[in-house]
């Protein structure tokens, strides 16, 4: 009776701990999002040579004039006034931390931090501000079950690598770095492209779903004591609930491990030998793992030109650790948070013709004005068409003629649509006769 007793009694807690998590998540992710909405309006597509607050209030070194004029959100300084910039904890009270640091030319990065995150300039004289600096993360978690860890994100331009310093490890950066500081180590980890690591005289190669440690003395990240360790496969509570449609390019986040070619292999855009082929990746390609099917037999992969695509898993070396994204049909990337993530401004200055189905060779429904907005529907699946919605009247738009902050990868595609009639054949052309002048039949 006891043991009954005991375990009615755990069941109870263990039914209570579940029930309050999700009365949390139901309470407090309403409010993280209008956090990370907010941030989106005021920040994304921010000046480079700036730095962007989206958030709460952060701790400025100078005090004073450059303190206070980064303290309201949406407000901009110019990112080489700035010698040291902390950010507060996320909370569904009291906000939270939420800065891009856009360094101007010839640094080509963007600096997001996120949540309890302390970044200092230490860049040598006669160099670039910002080119290194000390980068430190609180380990105190939010609240809110939904919130992420604090986090520093560096990101480059796609294709446009940046040598820069983190913690005195040089780093040369093609794609998105995830940095947190955890007792006295220090965390690279891994999201998209690829970095290598120089420290303490050794070097290391960082790829999508792997993460280094390196160790330094205690409270002090200013110089490693130790070269970098090998890379390990990433630990996914690291980037747990981190908002990437907040970088600058929004990305799936990578499983741990990664996968390579070990020959030839197809990359094509469903699980499955039928689906269509978008290229053939050859041998040696190293690429990042971003899901699988049920059935594991399939991998959702991302190559470093950023493509994704399905491989037969069969056909990849495989270094890959617990793959918790399951799937069987291909994910949309990540949107923008709010309007963003919806609308459009017209920019044609005689208007745009709406049309119904995307080509210019189908029926003209209106012709919309410059200036005006328009909701974002779906995608075309065969051009560079979106389909939107102006007060109420519903057509195709030529996306050149848009100007939109939104993924427009992220839309769903529309493939209810007809595709564009076949251009008029030449005459002669594909087995066509050319007419007779005589008016013979060839008889």
């Amino acid at each position: 009776m006891r043991v009954l007793v005991f375990l009615s009694i755990g069941a109870i807690c263990f039914l209570g701990a579940m029930w309050v998590a999700a009365q949390d998540t139901a309470t407090c992710a309403p409010t993280i999002e209008t956090i990370w909405t907010t941030a989106s309006d005021v920040c994304i597509a921010g000046p480079v040579g700036y730095a962007c607050n989206g958030g709460a209030a952060p701790q400025v070194e100078p005090s004073g004039p450059v303190s206070n004029a980064l303290a309201a959100v949406g407000a901009l300084v110019e990112v080489g006034v700035i010698d040291s910039i902390r950010t507060p904890l996320v909370s569904e009270t009291t906000g939270a931390g939420i800065v891009w640091m856009r360094p101007p030319a010839p640094i080509q990065f963007t600096g997001l931090l996120v949540g309890d995150v302390i970044a200092r300039d230490v860049t040598p004289p006669d160099f670039p501000a910002w080119q290194s600096m000390v980068v430190q993360t609180g380990t105190d978690l939010s609240t809110c079950s939904v919130a992420p860890r604090s986090s520093f994100v560096a990101q480059t331009p796609f294709g446009q690598p940046a040598n820069i310093a983190i913690n005195g490890v040089s780093l040369t950066l093609n794609g998105t770095l995830l940095v947190q500081t955890i007792g006295n180590q220090t965390v690279f980890a891994m999201l998209s492209g690829i970095a290598t690591l120089f420290a303490v005289g050794q070097e290391q190669v960082l790829r999508p779903g792997q993460e280094i440690l390196i160790d330094y003395n205690p409270g002090d990240f200013t110089f490693p004591i130790a070269p970098p360790g090998l890379p390990l496969p990433l630990d996914q509570g690291l980037a747990s609930h981190f908002p990437v449609a907040l970088l600058d390019r929004p990305i799936i986040l990578p499983q741990p491990g990664y996968v390579a070619t070990d020959g030839a292999v197809n990359l094509r855009v469903a699980p499955s030998t039928d689906a269509g082929v978008i290229v053939q990746v050859p041998a040696g390609q190293v690429l990042s793992v971003l899901g699988r099917n049920a059935g594991g037999d399939w991998y959702h992969v991302r190559l470093d030109s950023g493509e994704t695509g399905w491989m037969f898993s069969s056909l990849l070396l495989q270094n890959v650790g617990n793959i918790q994204a399951i799937y069987e049909s291909t994910p949309l990337p990540p949107q923008r948070y709010g309007e963003l993530g919806r609308t459009a401004t017209v920019l044609a200055p005689a208007g745009v013709n709406m049309r119904q189905a995307p080509d210019v060779t189908f029926g003209l429904v209106m012709t919309i004005p410059d200036g005006a907005i328009v909701d974002l529907l779906a995608r075309s699946p065969y051009s560079p068409w979106v389909k939107v919605d102006f007060n109420g009247v519903v057509g195709w738009l030529a996306l050149i003629s848009l100007q939109t902050q939104a993924i427009i990868e992220a839309l769903p595609v529309d493939y209810d649509v007809p595709p564009p009639p076949e251009p008029t054949r030449v005459p002669g052309s594909f087995g066509n006769a050319f007419p007779n002048p005589n008016g013979s039949n060839g008889n």
